[in-house]
Formats: structure tokens, C-alpha cells, sequence
């Protein structure tokens, strides 16, 4: 399949170019049930047959507890299992109350209510991490995150940054990881749907009102739609800094 090996080669790039895995990592896959982490998952596991290593792979799906169809959601969860066990990955679920706590933030306007599910999620993926005995947790962050997290921070904080492809966190201990970091979002929709595979949806309320909806909205409504090429050449531009025509701040 021509899309399976285009994946494979751009993972595979990112792996082996940022020095992603050692054999003896043990290492929590992030597994909302979305496209992104479904294709995270299945090609580290593919990564692992090819290159004979004996890195642990522990697929961690959290209940966010957010309101949502219990019965659908407890089926979607059978089919996440079914899916860890085909590929010979160990599956591991959790209760949260990430979710309540960011519809309380919204309920009293003190916070974002994305930045209380996300700090509290990351948080719980942490003590996860020192409980399984994990050293590397992945994401599925993907190359449109890349660009949309970018002009975030370049419109919203003033700053020229970032999601990085690997990330050191209290002193070296544990090290986030993402594996989709080269790969096009329309690439990974397409491979899901080659493979028939069941996404779990999504049950947070905020998600179509955030500002990253809000940013990937406008870069593909008008930005992308200025050239074929406009998008690659952001993303070339992130990864290939001019640092000496980038004047320093002075204020």
C-alpha cells in the first residue's frame, strides 16, 4: 500500500532523525481513540516488529469525563482493547475527572477551560508514567499541530515557537515524544479510512470554540489556499531557521 509506506518513511524519519526510541523504553502511547493517536500506535508497534526492538508499548486511553453516551462509549473503549490486543500492545484505561474540572472553570470564568483539561490531563499521563514504570510518553501530534501551534504563540504570545518532536521533562527522568511530527493530518484521515478502523468520538463540548480550531480554520481557509506550496514552505521555514536574519530583541 503506497500510503502505508509514505507514513512508514516519514515516522521512521522522525524516529531514527531525533533519536526518538532506545530497546529499553518503556513507552505510554497517549490513546484518545482519534485518528492521530489510532495511527500513533499501530505504526510504533509496526516500527517495533520491523527493527526487532523490545521497547514496551502501553496504550493509555483516559476517561475525561466529560457528558457523553455512555453505552457508545463503552463499546468504542471494547474495540480500543480489541485493537491493543491484535497488534500485541498492553492496554491500560483510567477514570478522570479532568473534564469536570474544566466545565467548572468554564462555569466560573477564571480560566480557559482547555488549559485546566490539558495541564490536568498531562499531569495524570505524569503520575501514569512513574506508576507503569514509563520513561517516554507519545503523542500524536502531527505536522498540522506543528504550524497551528506556531502562529498560536507567534499571534497570541509574541514569540516564534512551537510543540517540539522531543521533549526533556524533570531533568531527563521522562521525555514526550511524537512520532507523528513530519506527517500531514489529510494523510493520517486517509490511512484511517483505508482501514476501516472505529474512531472513538470526541466528547469534549469546547472543541469547535477554541482558538486552535479558530487558527487551523484560517490557515486552511485562507492561508493554504494561496499556493499549492504555501503549507510545505511554512513548515520548511520552522525547521530551517535563518537565525543570523532574525534580529534580536531589545526592549
Amino acid at each position: 500500500m503506497k500510503l502505508y509506506h509514505k507514513l512508514k518513511r516519514y515516522i521512521g524519519k522522525a524516529i531514527f532523525g531525533y533519536e526518538m526510541l532506545k530497546p529499553e523504553d518503556t513507552i505510554i502511547v497517549a490513546l484518545s481513540g482519534g485518528e492521530d493517536s489510532l495511527v500513533l500506535l499501530y505504526f510504533l508497534s509496526q516500527w517495533r516488529n520491523k527493527i526487532k526492538a523490545s521497547y514496551r508499548l502501553i496504550g493509555v486511553h483516559l476517561d475525561m469525563n466529560f457528558p457523553k453516551d455512555e453505552g457508545a462509549y463503552q463499546r468504542g473503549i471494547s474495540w480500543l482493547e480489541n485493537f491493543c490486543s491484535d497488534l500485541k500492545i498492553e492496554f491500560f484505561f483510567e477514570k478522570t475527572d479532568c473534564g469536570k474540572q474544566a466545565l467548572e472553570a468554564y462555569e466560573k470564568k477564571n480560566t480557559s477551560p482547555c488549559f485546566v483539561c490539558s495541564w490536568h490531563r498531562r499531569k495524570h499521563l505524569f503520575k501514569l508514567s512513574d506508576k507503569l514504570k514509563a520513561n517516554k510518553i507519545a503523542f500524536g501530534h502531527h505536522l498540522d499541530d506543528v504550524i497551528t501551534t506556531f502562529f498560536i504563540n507567534m499571534f497570541y504570545n509574541g514569540e516564534l515557537s512551537t510543540i517540539l518532536p522531543v521533549q526533556e521533562m524533570f531533568k531527563g527522568k521522562l521525555f514526550i515524544i511524537r512520532p507523528l511530527i513530519l506527517v500531514e493530518k489529510e494523510l493520517i484521515s486517509r490511512f484511517v479510512k483505508s482501514m476501516g478502523w472505529q474512531v472513538l468520538e470526541n466528547p469534549c463540548p469546547f472543541t469547535k470554540a477554541t482558538t486552535r480550531n479558530f487558527i487551523e480554520n484560517f490557515l486552511r481557509e485562507k492561508v493554504y489556499t494561496l499556493g499549492p506550496k504555501i503549507k510545505k514552505n511554512i513548515a520548511c521555514a520552522m525547521f530551517n531557521p535563518k537565525w543570523d536574519y532574525l534580529p534580536r530583541k531589545i526592549w
